[in-house]
């Protein structure tokens, strides 16, 4: 009697098992897995055309196997387990964990850059290096100031903290190269990011442990933005205002992102915010055709002993973190993104600037878009 019983138990936990996942399925169709960063199956038709989908069979299974009852609960009960147990992110994620539990972020291409696994022949170093010194004098010719800024990613900064298991392959990464060329064979004024912030590291969180790992943190924009200027100012005789710790709020808290809806560690972190700016933003569309794009703008600032027009070609590092604190230099600054790098001579006629300072982060790698530019300033037409 009493394995009739465990039988009969047995048969009813199968057949629930099979069974709930369809009762609780989700019968929307299609939606967005944000855990998973991808789009759901759609419900997919029985007829297609006027005749039987030959494929449904397979599309119901994999719409069935992105909505079946309580999926979410079981991504997220892997998720728990693939951290807790065997400390790692789902593979389906481009956040990493590293060697001390920090949050890396790394794309494919990211993980070529830090293994070294994507050097530039020397051919085309020099190539491009070539070109950034044909922009510089082109912007010298027109009495422009011309400084490039190379910002790196967290793995560059902090390697030690990087997957072990993704080995590196020398010191030298496809960046490096490039700044390494610009430095030994040409004369254009290049800032780079990289020794400034490991230099700071020690004493200050650079690059954030478990907040936002594709960027700097409040703290290494400052120290790099103080780099700068200091830089910009040995060349202009000091004339240009530079801010201090004193010119902000510091504040702490805790900063750190959510992953998998579940997993984080407290990270605290200082946030900059400017006690008394004098610069102000202006309607974007004063930038005529540029004031399209939205990630552009224009600030003045007319308390500033000078009339010097800063251009900042650049990306998020300045955008999102230093455009203010540029503003409060000089009497105009211009933003635009460095996606316009083939545009810099329509740029530089629209706005007149006295310096440009172009940016790039090392992930968003914009020397073949400096090399067209070059190319197109002589004359030959690339695509």
């Amino acid at each position: 009697m009493a394995k009739k019983i465990y039988n009969f138990i047995f048969i009813f936990a199968f057949w629930a098992i099979l069974a709930i996942p369809m009762v609780f399925a989700d019968y929307s169709s299609g939606g967005v897995s944000e855990d998973e960063n991808r789009n759901l199956a759609k419900f997919p038709d029985l007829v297609v055309e006027g005749n039987f989908n030959q494929e449904f069979t397979r599309e119901f299974e994999t719409w069935f196997m992105d909505h079946m009852g309580y999926r979410q609960e079981m991504i997220t009960a892997n998720a728990k387990l693939q951290y807790y147990v065997f400390g790692r992110m789902l593979e389906t994620s481009e956040y990493y964990l590293g060697r001390h539990g920090d949050v890396n972020y790394a794309t494919e291409a990211m993980l070529l850059d830090y293994a070294h696994l994507n050097l530039r022949s020397e051919e085309d170093v020099a190539r491009i290096g070539d070109s950034y010194q044909y922009v510089s004098d082109w912007c010298h010719e027109q009495g422009i100031q011309f400084y490039y800024v190379q910002c790196f990613d967290k793995h560059s900064i902090y390697p030690e903290q990087f997957m072990a298991s993704v080995n590196q392959i020398g010191d030298v990464s496809k960046t490096d190269q490039i700044i390494n060329y610009l430095k030994e064979e040409t004369d254009v004024k290049v800032f780079s990011m990289k020794d400034v912030l490991l230099d700071s590291k020690d004493e200050y969180e650079v690059y954030s442990n478990w907040g936002d790992p594709t960027h700097w943190t409040h703290r290494g924009a400052f120290i790099g933005y103080q780099y700068i200027m200091e830089g910009v100012n040995a060349e202009n005789n000091n004339k240009y205002p530079i801010l201090t710790e004193e010119d902000y709020n510091i504040t702490v808290s805790n900063q750190a992102i959510t992953l998998n809806g579940f997993i984080t560690e407290e990270d605290m972190l200082e946030t900059f915010v400017l006690k008394d700016p004098k610069a102000t933003k202006e309607d974007v569309t004063v930038m005529g055709y540029y004031g399209a794009d939205t990630r552009h703008s224009r600030w003045v600032n007319e308390s500033v002993d000078n009339d010097t027009k800063l251009l900042l070609m650049c990306d998020s590092y300045f955008n999102n973190y230093l455009i203010e604190d540029f503003a409060e230099s000089f009497s105009e600054v211009w933003l635009v993104w460095g996606d316009y790098t083939k545009e810099l001579d329509y740029v530089v006629e629209m706005y007149q600037p006295d310096i440009i300072i172009y940016e790039a982060a090392e992930r968003v790698d914009r020397s073949e878009g400096m090399y067209k530019f070059a190319q197109k300033l002589q004359g030959n037409i690339i695509e």
